[in-house]
């Protein structure tokens, strides 16, 4: 009887498509669509619909800019310390050149290990932790056998200071969310305009400003439940960071699975692609060719 050789099971890059909270509001716009169709028209008499739209609609405004503000504003200071770290990454990587090349090497899997564990989920950057822990034990192992090694190591050390520093920060703004007040009166004003829209019907102006408007409510606070979890513009402010690291450092660029949509992935080219094991409820690192 014949054995058949196992195959090595390997996931599959799978780009897949883009999706985005706010993309429910296609969905809500039919929804609203039918509900004007098939639902009668009510009226509650001595209710000042117009008013109360008016005032309804301001308020909801006013939280919603305010809202924003605050997401706008923890995505630039986000962008900013990313930045900051990555110029920190490879300050540390080109000094470590000159302190011996067993430190230098430790040093280079440290950065790499750092990178894909902070790169796989914003929201955990906590991870990160070990490896920057890590470079301080490997201190231990630099080689300063002059005093131009001396300058250098000096200038690692302070390098250091700084990358703990902005790592501290990251972490800090990757946790921060937005206030569960804010939330919930955004969603509350929502859900009311929607009610008063439904409730304003009549004309055939009145039904599609229901439509329009119940429909525009929910892509906006959809929208910054997205911006609220990181999810728009991660490449921009994460990933592109990452591939200058890899690049430098001279190892194959790393690419969580889910970040894949917005990538451009060459034919030929060997990456590293990060997969979650819902089984063991971690990330697997593969090497795979396109």
């Amino acid at each position: 009887m014949k054995r058949g050789k196992k195959k090595e099971q390997k996931n599959k890059v799978k780009k897949g498509f883009n999706f985005y909270l706010y993309y429910w509001a296609i969905l809500a716009l039919v929804v609203f669509f039918l509900i004007n169709y098939f639902t009668q028209n009510y009226t509650i008499e001595g209710l000042n619909l117009s008013l109360m739209i008016s005032a309804v609609t301001f308020l909801f405004g006013f939280l919603v800019t305010i809202s924003f503000s605050m997401l706008r504003s923890r995505a630039h200071q986000i962008g900013e310390c990313l930045a900051e770290e990555t110029g920190t990454l490879v300050s540390l990587f080109l000094l470590s050149k000159h302190l011996g090349k067993k430190f230098h090497n430790r040093i280079k899997k440290r950065i790499d290990s750092y990178t894909i564990d902070t790169l796989t989920n914003l929201h955990e950057y906590e991870k990160g932790r070990d490896d920057l822990y890590g470079i301080y034990d490997d201190l231990n192992h630099i080689e300063v056998k002059s005093d131009k090694q001396s300058g250098m190591c000096e200038s690692f050390c302070d390098t250091l200071s700084e990358f703990s520093n902005v790592r501290e920060k990251i972490e800090f703004l990757t946790e921060k969310r937005l206030l569960k007040a804010v939330k919930i009166a955004n969603y509350t004003l929502g859900i009311i305009l929607i009610v008063l829209l439904f409730l304003n019907r009549g004309d055939t102006f009145t039904n599609s400003l229901f439509i329009v408007l119940s429909s525009v409510v929910v892509f906006i606070l959809l929208i910054i439940e997205d911006y609220d979890n990181l999810k728009i513009g991660e490449y921009n402010i994460s990933t592109s960071n990452s591939e200058q690291i890899f690049d430098l450092i001279g190892h194959i660029r790393y690419y969580p699975e889910k970040v894949l949509k917005e990538v451009k992935l060459e034919k030929g080219k060997p990456y590293r692609i990060g997969f979650y094991n819902k089984r063991t409820k971690k990330w697997q690192v593969q090497e795979t060719e396109i």
